[in-house]
């Protein structure tokens, strides 16, 4: 009895021993995201990591051999550590700002946003503040990246607005005459 259990438990770990080894044989290395990429920030090889994925027809990863096709360039959409990096995100490219658009950076003290912290790709609406000819309209913008508050408070928040509409915004946002509003989403 003693020698038929101990032939079942040896067929029974040669089985995973094989099981273990094809496994390991069939997966490849593919490109995983270790550290957060919001959109439009650039691709760092710190923020990828290589991952092991066995072969899946619905799965269709990055290579980790191709990394280099997106280390470097902008990030067409948010990354989030533990994702897989798929090879649609090397075809895509955003280009910030866009053609028929300016990026311009609106300096803003604490009162002259929500509280609320803004997101990549918001919607906003950029309002000057103390002008008194009326001359000046409020201006349609997306969020792109919020910098950090400085020793001052003052906080630099990228927005890309018409190019039309680049000129004036750049030169209310210099001298800190304007104030953010956020949209919904798709508004």
């Amino acid at each position: 009895m003693l020698i038929l259990l101990g032939l079942v438990l040896s067929a029974v770990s040669a089985t995973g021993a094989v099981w273990v080894f094809r496994a390991a044989e069939d997966s490849f290395a593919a490109v995983g995201v270790a550290a957060p990429v919001r959109y439009g920030e650039v691709i760092t090889a710190e923020a990828l990591l290589e991952v092991r994925l066995r072969p899946d027809p619905g799965v269709h990863a990055l290579a980790w051999e191709q990394r280099s096709q997106i280390i470097g360039k902008p990030s067409p959409t948010d990354l989030r550590p533990g994702a897989i990096v798929t090879p649609d995100l090397a075809i895509e490219s955003v280009a910030v700002p866009a053609p028929g658009q300016q990026l311009i950076g609106v300096a803003v003290k604490p009162g002259q946003l929500p509280a609320t912290p803004l997101e990549p790709r918001q919607p906003v609406l950029l309002v000057p503040v103390g002008s008194t000819d009326g001359t000046s309209a409020p201006v349609r913008g997306s969020v792109i990246r919020v910098g950090s508050r400085d020793s001052s408070s003052v906080q630099v928040v990228d927005v890309v607005v018409l190019e039309s509409d680049g000129p004036e915004v750049a030169s209310r946002a210099s001298t800190g005459g304007m104030a953010i509003i956020a949209l919904p989403k798709g508004g």
